[in-house]
């Protein structure tokens, strides 16, 4: 994995490193990272900020250097419990530092993180990292948004999502960081429970449902995930990734003659959908009804090479590739 090197321009002169306190909305704006992600992080113990004054908690600058580091690993693709285990590493070493924090420099060495010192250096944990940073570069921009005028924080001080669509983004967000890996237990926790709580504020946001029962499905819950595909459906009947989902389920699960009536009623509201097509045609396969299948594979193939390459993930280009080879077979069937 390529490495990110981020500098940070020189400003203000430091104080000492203890000195100086951030808000969530000053981070936020420092780290560029969303002030919603960084109140669950907070919530959940994955980054809670150290200082205390009155009711609000601040951020340290040691707080600054954990969020910096946990921004780059994610962003870089390594799991949140990898995430969580190399800033705790990281936590438990710079108190021991000889060295000023403004003097280190943290980067990437292989698989490992490494922080420098001036006498030597020392590995913070294992796993990958995708950043490279002076700690003095990015103390001075810490001083630099300190000197900005302040903004008070959200109206509740909760530390989370106010709204059930706030939520449903943030879940959005934590999926597209998880992104299906089943040793990453925390991280589907934190999945689900974000969507679990955009629907506990509107029952009847759909595309929480919709998105809920495909995570339920991904880990095999597939009961479950056809409960949440029917409730989206009955908020809302125009959810076609619900119905699109649920009659994937049918074919999966072997009820064969739902899953084409399910896609035929995709189809019928959206003939375009090529996934319905691909999905249609295997169950006609197993029908017996070739002729017809062939058309929507054909359908599907003619879909998929339409698209952008960028937009054909590798799993959609096998599945083109082996619609490809089922067409031919098909073709050179006796009769066809």
């Amino acid at each position: 994995m390529p490495v990110v090197a981020t500098k940070l321009p020189p400003a203000a002169s430091p104080g000492t490193d203890d000195d100086g306190a951030w808000s969530v909305r000053e981070v936020s704006r420092l780290l560029e990272v969303p002030e919603h992600r960084l109140r669950y992080w907070s919530q959940t113990g994955f980054l809670v900020p150290s200082l205390r004054r009155g009711e609000r908690r601040l951020y340290a600058f040691r707080d600054l250097i954990a969020v910096k580091v946990a921004k780059g690993l994610l962003d870089g693709g390594l799991p949140l419990r990898r995430v969580r285990r190399q800033l705790e590493d990281l936590r438990a070493r710079l108190p021991r530092v000889a060295t000023p924090l403004h003097d280190l420099r943290i980067r990437c060495e292989h698989d490992r993180v490494i922080v420098d010192e001036a006498a030597h250096r020392f590995e913070a944990g294992s796993g990958q990292l995708v950043l490279d940073f002076d700690v003095m570069a990015l103390r001075d921009q810490a001083a630099q948004v300190l000197a900005l005028p302040w903004v008070g924080e959200g109206d509740d001080g909760s530390g989370r999502p106010r709204t059930a669509y706030e939520w449903f983004l943030f879940a959005q967000e934590l999926e597209d960081e998880w992104d299906g890996a089943p040793a990453d237990v925390e991280g589907l926790f934190e999945v689900r429970h974000a969507y679990e709580a955009a629907l506990e504020l509107d029952p009847g946001l759909a595309a929480a449902w919709t998105n809920l029962g495909s995570l339920l499905a991904r880990i095999g819950e597939v009961d479950e995930a056809a409960e949440h595909f029917e409730q989206a459906l009955l908020h809302d009947p125009e959810q076609e990734a619900a119905r699109l989902n649920l009659a994937a389920l049918a074919l999966e699960t072997g009820r064969t003659a739902d899953a084409v009536v399910g896609y035929r009623e995709v189809l019928r509201r959206d003939p375009d959908c090529f996934e319905a097509h691909y999905g249609l045609a295997r169950g006609l396969l197993q029908q017996g009804g070739k002729g017809e299948a062939l058309a929507h594979l054909e359908r599907f193939r003619v879909a998929v090479d339409r698209l952008p390459v960028e937009d054909r993930d590798p799993d959609l280009q096998a599945r083109r590739d082996q619609a490809q080879a089922v067409i031919g077979t098909l073709r050179g069937e006796p009769g066809r």
